[in-house]
């Protein structure tokens, strides 16, 4: 999209979800956007689901900026696990999604399954498992990392057509 979102593009039907995501993005580039996630990602994320798939399209990726600005895994640990709630939400109605929203929830899930893929994240997890007395047999996938990959397992396969 060449062109900031327009009014009808962050708030097609008129929802108060829409209205709150027109108040805080409309006439913002994605850099502006981005900058505002870092401090309020926490409340902003809803306004993500609900916007329009042509506005979701083009912030999406100010929302997966957010996976590379975070080194504090706890904090990463919300970002994707909003992402993940993120792309549920727009799930419920994909039959109105665009291509290009489509395409953004897939780079959105990709980036959920970098990070709990990662060294990183692993290692916090065989951590956590070790610290709650899990076998060492359980050490390599603990419980909590093998429900995360499951949602995203499960989401794949709804953008995908294939639920």
């Amino acid at each position: 999209m060449p062109h900031l979102p327009r009014k009808k593009d962050i708030n097609v039907f008129d929802t108060l979800d829409e209205q709150c995501a027109e108040r805080h993005f409309l006439g913002k580039t994605r850099e502006e956007i981005h900058q505002l996630l870092l401090e309020k990602y926490v409340s902003l994320y809803e306004d993500l689901a609900c916007m329009g798939p042509v506005a979701f399209a083009y912030y999406a990726p100010a929302w997966e900026q957010l996976f590379g600005a975070f080194a504090d895994i706890e904090v990463t640990d919300d970002v994707a696990e909003w992402t993940l709630s993120i792309i549920s939400i727009r799930c419920i109605s994909l039959r109105n999604e665009t291509p290009e929203s489509i395409a953004a929830m897939h780079h959105l899930l990709a980036c959920c399954e970098r990070y709990y893929n990662s060294p990183a994240r692993h290692k916090y997890y065989a951590d956590e498992a070790r610290s709650y007395g899990y076998a060492e047999s359980l050490i390599g996938t603990p419980p909590g990392l093998q429900k995360d990959l499951d949602k995203c397992a499960r989401l794949r396969t709804v953008l995908n057509g294939e639920a």
